[in-house]
């Protein structure tokens, strides 16, 4: 029989709390049930009893309730059935109230807190009003430092470097507890900055004579218990940004070096200073484009190309235009396209991601050009000695050279307009023939009929 169930009744229940019922029998209890508001334990987080396994715990029943998924402020019954080896059982039941909502308190100065070493009042604020204990602890778990048990709820701690931030226990009547960690700091030492880095692997710059891009980002390393509170970057003594991270616009520097110095300041005050010198790179790489800027492109594709060096090495090189879709590449064949103009743009960067841009204008030309007999026998006529023909040639993006035939033969070419050349019928036979060749400027050739003369 249950001589108590560890309980009283219409007792305050919190959360969660633990109890021994006590029950003896002649043959010996075997298992205690547990079942709250008539639903009996199902699962870990239900209502559980367990018997004593150990020598020490033998013939000891420990049960365990979680009121968190039950109404606050409200009834709960809790019925006990014991048993025996024989299957014989008996029930006690006892009913409590749940007080389930757990203490709320705030601390001042506010959590968090940064400050020097100091004899510290500290106050707890809001505290709830059914709270009957707090107590003071040097950090969790940690000794008791000092305990009150009614407000007002003030507390002297002195704060050093060396010692954890108080925490505060708060226990309500009902049994709840609330731990509040207020996270002091307690800093009496200046920042140290430990390096400064910038972007694309330039490391611990604030040595020297390091390099930095036209836009660079420099990141500080900065060592400080209570953390840093404000950064000033000036570059050749003006301020230039107080972002944590400078993002630096390191083109709009006149020469080809700065100097740059960072000042931080801790949420304590405290501050350091370093300044260092860089080397700007302020220029994308050089290149060489291919095909020059006006070339003259003929046939149905064609190549461009691009030659970069920079002395902090290429990243990078692509053809942007026409269609913006390139790969990374040094070598591109593309498709001519129509006759007329077509705009190349490529970009190549260096190590620092200075860009260089090159755009380069191309003419497609697949037209021959026209050309045609000025001055000349008519066909089939007989000559006797040498003869003077003329031609006539044209294309809009320039004639290379004029071409005169015989048998097939290139036998003179004239490159200027007016284009001449003197026929000796002596050097053929009794009957030849005569063409004009022209050539434009990209390529193109254009070949006249024939005429047939006889000597």
């Amino acid at each position: 029989m249950f001589s108590s169930t560890g309980l009283v009744e219409g007792q305050l229940f919190p959360a969660y709390r633990s109890f021994e019922p006590i029950v003896t029998d002649a043959v010996g209890v075997t298992r205690v049930d547990i079942a709250v508001d008539g639903i009996p334990a199902s699962s870990p987080d239900r209502p559980s009893c367990r018997m004593g396994t150990s020598a020490a715990t033998a013939g000891r029943v420990a049960c365990r309730v979680l009121t968190w998924d039950l109404p606050d402020d409200s009834d709960m019954v809790i019925r006990l059935t014991a048993w025996d080896a024989a299957g014989n059982h008996t029930t006690a039941v006892t009913t409590v109230h749940v007080d389930r909502v757990r203490p709320v308190a705030a601390v001042s100065p506010a959590a968090g807190t940064a400050m020097t070493s100091r004899d510290l009042r500290i106050t707890l604020n809001g505290v709830s009003p059914d709270v009957v204990r707090t107590t003071m602890l040097e950090g969790y778990p940690g000794k008791v430092l000092s305990t009150r048990t009614g407000a007002p709820w003030a507390f002297d701690w002195k704060a050093t470097g060396d010692v954890a931030a108080p925490v505060f226990e708060l226990t309500d009547r009902a049994g709840n507890v609330t731990y509040l960690d207020s996270r002091y700091i307690v800093d009496d030492d200046a920042p140290v900055i430990e390096r400064i880095d910038g972007d694309l692997g330039n490391r611990n710059l604030e040595r020297g004579g390091g390099w930095v891009g036209g836009s660079a980002t420099l990141t500080a390393t900065v060592d400080d218990k209570s953390g840093v509170a404000r950064s000033e970057w000036r570059v050749n003594g003006v301020l230039t940004s107080t972002e944590p991270v400078f993002a630096w616009n390191a083109k709009a520097v006149p020469a080809a070096t700065a100097k740059v110095e960072l000042r931080v300041w801790d949420r304590t005050g405290h501050t350091a200073a370093r300044s260092f010198v860089v080397n700007i790179d302020k220029s994308g790489p050089k290149v060489t484009v291919y095909p020059a800027e006006r070339a003259l492109i003929r046939g149905k594709t064609f190549v461009t190309s691009i030659k970069a060096s920079d002395p902090h090495g290429v990243v990078l090189t692509s053809l942007q235009g026409p269609q913006n879709q390139i790969n990374p590449a040094v070598k591109v064949t593309l498709n001519a396209g129509k006759d007329g103009s077509r705009k190349l743009v490529w970009i190549a960067a260096d190590g620092y991601y200075n860009y260089t841009t090159v755009t380069r204008t191309v003419i497609v030309d697949n037209t021959a050009p026209s050309v045609a007999y000025k001055k000349a026998p008519k066909n089939k006529a007989k000559l006797t000695k040498k003869t003077t023909l003329t031609a006539t040639a044209a294309d809009r993006n320039g004639v290379a050279r004029v071409q005169l035939l015989v048998n097939g033969k290139v036998v003179a070419t004239d490159t200027k307009a007016g284009y001449s050349f003197t026929l000796n019928p002596k050097k053929y036979g009794k009957k030849f023939t005569v063409q004009l060749r022209a050539y434009d400027k990209a390529g193109n050739v254009k070949v006249s009929a024939k005429r047939t003369y006889r000597r």
